[in-house]
């Protein structure tokens, strides 16, 4: 009896892996164009500042912040939660009213903020 034996990728794994980069790289693009003007490039401190503790804010320490997960609940109330004022509530406005022209405009604006924190994920510290 002859038995071979492959060591091949699952396609459905390649897949999967290569989905989750395009969504990473059309985050860091989407990051680069929202985000870096408060953040910084790359996630690294730059003009935001928190309101707790009033130090620059990392986004690379995001997850280590929040207990070692991503807070996917608390992400989604700072972008979207509609606070008159909030620089976030500003950001998210100027990322819908690129997609006015959509009926599905808050669906394309939700997948934009989505990537981002799929990239903000990827530039987490060890």
């Amino acid at each position: 009896m002859i038995v071979a034996t492959c060591s091949i990728v699952p396609f459905r794994a390649r897949a999967t892996d290569e989905l989750q980069q395009a969504r990473i790289e059309m985050g860091r693009i989407w990051y680069q164009k929202y985000c870096t003007p408060c953040h910084g490039p790359g996630g690294i401190p730059g003009a935001a500042v928190s309101s707790a503790t009033k130090q620059p804010v990392d986004l690379r320490t995001y997850v280590q912040r929040n207990g070692g997960k991503f807070p996917s609940g608390k992400w989604l109330s700072v972008v979207f939660a509609p606070q008159p004022g909030n620089v976030h509530t500003a950001v998210w406005e100027k990322i819908r009213s690129v997609n006015t022209e959509s009926m599905q405009s808050d669906a394309v604006a939700r997948g934009v903020v989505a990537n981002i924190a799929e990239y903000v994920i990827s530039i987490q510290k060890e």
